[in-house]
């Protein structure tokens, strides 16, 4: 217990920013907490963290260590959250954002059961392929497409996300079925405009990861005008499998470069470590991975979320 209440102390001097603050916060004395650090220090025989006259920061070291310390107390607290709330019904409003594509098409058929079996909650959705920051936005869960940046947030793997560049039967037969990477400059690409301009395609070459940012006639802040735009022949697209597995079944749309696609992306719940885990978000998690039919992976926690307006969109 004793290395825990290192840890709380340690969160508490960065989170307060100076020692007299932490100590006034703990009910301690100054020279305890700093003694308590300094035992931290010696016994991982690292400095975490940097005193100056002015204020305390973190050494990288300490950074990474207060990451984690971070996430074992949230673990700690939602343990003991979860005792007393065993048996507690799902109830209060959940506010859930996710990218527009996925939630129209896999999320949105499962809603109606989950308001049926907990009637105690009420559902406010936001669809938007925009990154929105949960805590800042107010929002209890999000939905992530791709890989996560890293982030202070929990992330739950719900099913494998794969992204297929497609095309019509009609346009590769004018055009030629492109066998590398690098043909693809000689094809129309219908591209995903995003904040940050033009959308990127990754591939696996050997096991180098290769990334082009191609270009077309055609761009579309729509995945969904994506599709239509390729099922109608004006060139090759790269849409995740939900969007398009049904026109592949169908012949409408013939998979390319399959053997250099990305197999390590996959589609997250993610919600605030800092929080804990109320019966709706758990229940609601729950309900996704039943209804998916994937199973879920350990929770993890990464690094501090930055601020971004890239899509994670399933482009």
């Amino acid at each position: 217990m004793d290395r825990l209440d290192d840890l709380t102390v340690l969160v508490e001097v960065v989170d307060s920013g100076s020692l007299s603050a932490a100590a006034e916060r703990l009910g301690l004395s100054a020279s305890a907490v700093s003694r308590r650090i300094a035992q931290m220090e010696n016994r991982l025989n690292t400095r975490l963290l940097a005193r100056t006259t002015r204020r305390i920061a973190l050494t990288d070291a300490g950074a990474t260590f207060c990451l984690r310390a971070r996430a074992i107390l949230a673990a700690l607290d939602e343990a003991e959250q979860s005792l007393s709330e065993m048996g507690e019904e799902p109830r209060g409003t959940l506010r859930i954002t996710m990218p527009v594509m996925f939630g129209q098409m896999l999320v949105a058929p499962l809603l109606p059961s989950y308001l049926r079996r907990y009637p105690g909650v009420s559902l406010e959705a936001s669809l938007n392929d925009r990154v929105q920051r949960l805590i800042d936005e107010g929002f209890d869960l999000a939905i992530r497409a791709g890989r996560l940046a890293d982030s202070s947030l929990i992330a739950r793997r719900l099913r494998p996300l794969r992204r297929h560049v497609v095309a019509s039967p009609d346009y590769l037969e004018r055009r030629g079925v492109p066998q590398s990477p690098a043909d693809l400059a000689r094809h129309d690409c219908l591209t995903l405009l995003s904040g940050s301009g033009r959308s990127e395609w990754e591939f696996m070459v050997g096991d180098r990861r290769e990334i082009l940012r191609p270009t077309g006639g055609f761009q579309a802040d729509s995945l969904w005008l994506l599709r239509h735009a390729a099922v109608g022949g004006l060139g090759l697209a790269r849409l995740a499998d939900f969007i398009v597995e049904d026109d592949i079944r169908a012949g409408r749309l013939v998979p390319v470069l399959s053997a250099l696609e990305v197999t390590d992306e996959a589609i997250h719940a993610v919600y605030p470590a800092t929080r804990h885990v109320s019966p709706k978000v758990r229940s609601f998690i729950e309900h996704l991975l039943a209804g998916l039919g994937r199973p879920g992976s350990a929770d993890r926690i990464g690094t501090p979320e930055a601020p971004t307006d890239e899509r994670d969109g399933a482009s």
